[in-house]
């Protein structure tokens, strides 16, 4: 279990990569991350449908926070204020129903979306024996 918070993102999607590049070039204070796809998700408490689903903010004595709600902890370490207070808003209801939604929604339609590509839409269609 990670010290300090990991984030755990798709490796796979090039949409889900830019929006990671884009978190570490514009936030000042951003956690570890690493690819599911290079780690066991039983480690984290997680299944390989959690990590396949959303985004993942783990650290050692607290809970797996996913989609929007590991989002809102990034975005609540920021030194400035603008930050904090859009992370704030995103895990505080009524807002944060919208955030969840919206965050599934974009998830669902990620290959669509600029740096998306086919890959992030194709499903595995063996569930194991």
């Amino acid at each position: 279990m990670a010290q300090k918070p990991l984030l755990i993102y798709d490796g796979d999607c090039q949409f889900c990569r830019l929006s990671l590049d884009f978190g570490i070039r514009t936030l000042a204070k951003f956690p570890e991350y690493v690819a599911y796809q290079r780690i066991d998700p039983t480690e984290f408490g997680l299944l390989a449908s959690d990590v396949e689903s959303q985004i993942w903010l783990v650290s050692k004595n607290t809970k797996p926070l996913g989609a929007h709600l590991a989002a809102a902890v990034i975005l609540g370490m920021q030194s400035g204020i603008g930050w904090r207070a859009m992370g704030w808003l995103m895990k505080t209801p009524p807002m944060s129903w919208i955030a969840k939604k919206m965050y599934f929604f974009i998830a669902a339609n990620r290959h669509r979306l600029p740096g998306g590509s086919r890959q992030c839409n194709l499903k595995d269609t063996y569930r194991g024996a």
